[in-house]
């Protein structure tokens, strides 16, 4: 697991616990040498965070498991092979999958590729200027492709089982490949001809604006994106002579073309801790007090196919217990519930999608064939 933009070189408040004549515990917080995500918040703000997270109400009305509002859209960039933009609240996300032809891994000749980058505007926080948004947008895509590929044996895979506590298992699926533990999609569909070409996906992301809870914006993103991906039909033409390189003929027919399965793609739930208690889709704000944040990728099935962990200045300041691996089991269990419900609602408008577009080429091929009818 690897961490995402902590900033170790921050104090974190000193917090001190006091009980009124009324019973109702209050804190009062001194505040030292605060980082950059936290010198918006005043102790007062901070304070009230806090307080609304101890009572499940939280600043903008949502108990501590609840997503804010989102708005999904598919589409939004014509010239990328499929395309969708998510607004999680004030966060918003575009995701562009570009289809471009290349050489399959050397060790699964017969397996397509795919990679992501992410850019993060500067518009959205000015920490994401220059080599700041380099940085987070690297690790932002490495918390992805650890999610879609597969985590790597030495790395979140390990926690991952420890969070979940299985043991490794020896067993593997189709769908497993050089990439890692197990890809979410089929790479075998994407490959073209065996040791020479295939199918290379790259899933360009761009933060437009980021208040809290980016990586999972951008995991629904993905996947509603490759849902929206259009692979074209690839047929190899040898040449006249025995000797020729074979040409490949790409078919420009919309209705050949073929459509990914997403299935099996994870989405991530980040489950942030504020005191004693466990959020989902932690705000700026919120995600300024949280002791520590673990993104869990999650599949419609419950597996954990991905971890990341964002450590917190406040608990590294005095020496917290950090993420410990009870915790790591708590949170994974929340994020695993929390997810069920957004496949649910994603799969939900990708089928309504997919039946509004079939309807629409249903429609579109009937006045064709008016049309020719009445030029015969």
């Amino acid at each position: 697991a690897r961490s995402l933009g902590a900033s170790p070189s921050a104090c974190s408040p000193r917090e001190e616990v006091s009980e009124t004549s009324s019973g109702r515990v209050s804190r009062s917080r001194e505040t030292e040498t605060l980082s950059s995500a936290t010198m918006s918040l005043s102790p007062y703000e901070r304070d009230f965070v806090l307080d609304g997270v101890d009572q499940d109400l939280r600043v903008d009305g949502r108990g501590r498991l609840d997503h804010r509002a989102m708005i999904l859209e598919l589409g939004t960039t014509p010239q990328a092979s499929g395309s969708a933009r998510l607004r999680l609240g004030d966060t918003d996300v575009m995701v562009a999958v570009k289809a471009d032809i290349g050489t399959p891994p050397k060790a699964y000749p017969t397996h397509g590729r795919l990679s992501c980058a992410v850019e993060l505007s500067a518009s959205a926080d000015p920490k994401y200027e220059g080599r700041g948004g380099e940085k987070a947008g690297a690790e932002l895509a490495r918390a992805l492709e650890r999610g879609l590929l597969g985590a790597s044996a030495s790395g979140a895979a390990s926690l991952s089982a420890a969070a979940s506590g299985e043991r490794s298992r020896g067993g593997t699926n189709n769908t497993d490949n050089s990439h890692g533990a197990g890809a979410a999609l089929n790479m075998q569909s994407l490959g073209i001809q065996k040791g020479k070409t295939c199918w290379a996906l790259r899933c360009e992301c761009l933060v437009l604006s980021a208040d809290g809870s980016a990586l999972d914006a951008l995991s629904i993103a993905i996947k509603a994106a490759l849902a929206d991906c259009k692979i074209p039909k690839v047929t190899a033409v040898a040449g006249p002579n025995g000797g020729d390189p074979t040409e490949l003929e790409l078919d420009d027919d919309p209705e050949q073309c073929s459509r990914l399965d997403v299935s099996n793609v994870p989405l991530t739930v980040t489950v942030s801790r504020i005191g004693d208690a466990h959020v989902v889709d932690a705000t700026a704000d919120e995600s300024a007090v949280a002791d520590f944040a673990v993104a869990f990728a999650v599949d419609k099935n419950g597996e954990t196919r991905g971890m990341t962990t964002t450590m917190s200045t406040n608990s590294r300041s005095h020496n917290g217990p950090g993420a410990d691996l009870s915790s790591l089991r708590v949170m994974r269990k929340i994020a695993k519930d929390v997810c069920g419900g957004l496949h649910r609602a994603t799969d939900a408008f990708l089928i309504a999608a997919a039946s509004t577009r079939s309807a629409e080429d249903d429609e579109e091929d009937g006045d064709d064939e008016d049309v020719h009818g009445e030029d015969v």
